[in-house]
């Protein structure tokens, strides 16, 4: 099953609820697979509670019943600067690389401009001026 935006559905969350491969999906001008931003897990930390899995519906985790532990099915689903499972996984089995590395990126790609630029329409006035706009990536 294909989607307007070239995306397919590769399988369903653990709720049933089908999850599409965002892989495909440019974030603010950039190919995803450019990206490297997405979770990686310490099996010597994790419990195996599977909270990753359960909780979040863009089927980055997935569940390995022979091996009894969940892993990083597709890691370019991941919502690019989120580190939300990280932040609930109770035994902080799941880490992400340096936020400077994505504060660089946005910086050089200039998202926060392009970010800018889609939500400027639904401002009912300029809160920001053009020098609040521009960022400069960190040394």
């Amino acid at each position: 099953m294909s989607t307007p935006n070239g995306s397919h559905v590769i399988g369903k969350d653990a709720l049933g609820r089908g999850v599409r491969d965002l892989s495909l999906i440019p974030w603010l001008g950039m190919d995803r697979k450019d990206i490297e931003w997405y979770p990686s897990i310490d099996y010597d930390k994790c419990a195996t509670c599977g909270i990753c899995f359960i909780t979040f519906g863009r089927r980055v985790f997935d569940f390995e019943k022979q091996a009894g532990k969940v892993y990083v099915a597709n890691p370019y689903n991941c919502m690019v600067a989120c580190q939300t499972c990280a932040n609930l996984c109770p035994t902080g089995a799941i880490s992400f690389p340096e936020t400077s590395y994505i504060k660089t990126l946005v910086a050089r790609n200039k998202v926060v401009k392009k970010a800018f630029e889609i939500i400027k329409p639904l401002l009912s006035h300029n809160n920001l001026d053009e020098s609040e706009v521009e960022t400069n990536p960190e040394p």
